[in-house]
């Protein structure tokens, strides 16, 4: 998987992507300059949505795969500090050729055409700050895309690494009707609200994918009910658990069981509090089960600065570190998949 930036600021580009990613382009117009494998992949006669690069940029063109990621940036604008990408898309199909640029794009007298041609799917509206995107990938704070060009490999493993995937990077910044990032829920409630309808989120989800639920925070409240209702084992299982860690395991605010195994565990915590978390997570490393900090986006600098300290650090790959707004996200896909699944097997 690669992560491919294409810039969308001056004026001929502009034009162009008003023209065939938000507009999108009839298949009719480019159905006579397709390949057959274009053909069996586009042909369904709707719109298609499609960008492409000069010759100077073939290089990087063909490195892209099937499924890789494109961003769309857009620089500066107004009072804005920076500048932020907008679009995100994946990789359908590609192709190299001067008629089919001309079809989309016709050139002005003198200009070279758009020859290395990309057609993408899943193409979602995001708000991503520039910076946010350099942080990760390790460039300079003044990092600007200057010409259609690949994410660094580091850059790429250091957003899997934080949002446990591609989806998962793009559903955080998915933009709202006014063109901004949307914002979470949680991220504007008080630490206690946060946390008590976190853990409900969480225990919810377990419910709804099967799991045995655990949480010792049986009497909170979120959205009107109680956590109980949605908690499966009243004590916490001990067959796999015992010893000097079950005191500790037991304060851990929810985990998943099968057949009494502790599949997923989950802290929500909040600054300081994240290596206390990490501490009683750490008990259940032994056990495989997968471990997760739950925490707002601003201190995920602080859970970074614990993981890589004595003693986190040798086992940081056993950890996940998640955003409210992943959380959220991860709630909304299961719930749409479990009312389909439900009415599908009905």
């Amino acid at each position: 998987m690669k992560i491919f930036l294409a810039p969308r600021s001056n004026e001929t580009s502009y034009k162009n992507f008003l023209s065939t990613i938000e507009s999108g382009v009839d298949y009719s117009i480019i159905e006579p300059y397709l390949e057959d494998q274009g053909k069996k992949l586009l042909g369904d006669g709707g719109k298609t949505f499609a960008w492409g690069n000069k010759e100077t940029k073939k290089s990087s063109w063909d490195k892209m795969e099937d499924g890789d990621l494109i961003l769309f940036y857009k620089g500066r604008e107004g009072d804005e500090r920076e500048g932020k990408l907008v679009y995100a898309g994946r990789l359908l199909y590609k192709q190299h050729s001067r008629d089919l640029g001309v079809s989309l794009w016709p050139p002005k007298t003198g200009e070279e055409p758009w020859t290395c041609i990309f057609f993408l799917k899943d193409l979602k509206p995001v708000y991503i700050p520039i910076t946010e995107l350099a942080d990760l990938a390790g460039y300079s704070r003044n990092f600007i895309v200057q010409g259609f060009m690949p994410v660094s490999d580091e850059g790429v493993q250091a957003i899997l690494s934080k949002f446990g995937s591609v989806d998962g990077f793009v559903n955080h910044y998915i933009a709202g009707e006014d063109n901004t990032l949307a914002p979470s829920d949680l991220e504007e409630k008080n630490e206690i609200a946060a946390h008590a309808e976190a853990e409900m989120l969480l225990l919810k989800i377990g419910r709804m994918l099967g799991y045995d639920t655990y949480s010792p925070n049986k009497s909170n409240e979120a959205y009107g009910e109680k956590l109980q209702n949605y908690i499966s084992l009243n004590e916490l299982p001990t067959r796999f658990i015992g010893g000097d860690i079950t005191k500790l395991v037991s304060q851990i605010d929810v985990i998943w069981f099968k057949d009494e195994v502790p599949k997923c565990a989950f802290e929500v915590e909040h600054s300081t509090k994240i290596s206390s978390g990490l501490q009683r997570l750490c008990q259940l490393k032994p056990l495989s089960t997968k471990l997760f900090i739950i925490a707002s986006s601003k201190d995920y600098y602080l859970y970074e600065k614990y993981i890589n300290a004595d003693p986190y650090y040798k086992y940081k790959e056993d950890f996940r570190f998640r955003e409210y707004k992943q959380l959220e996200n991860f709630f909304k896909a299961v719930s749409e998949f479990s009312a389909i699944n439900d009415t599908f097997l009905k």
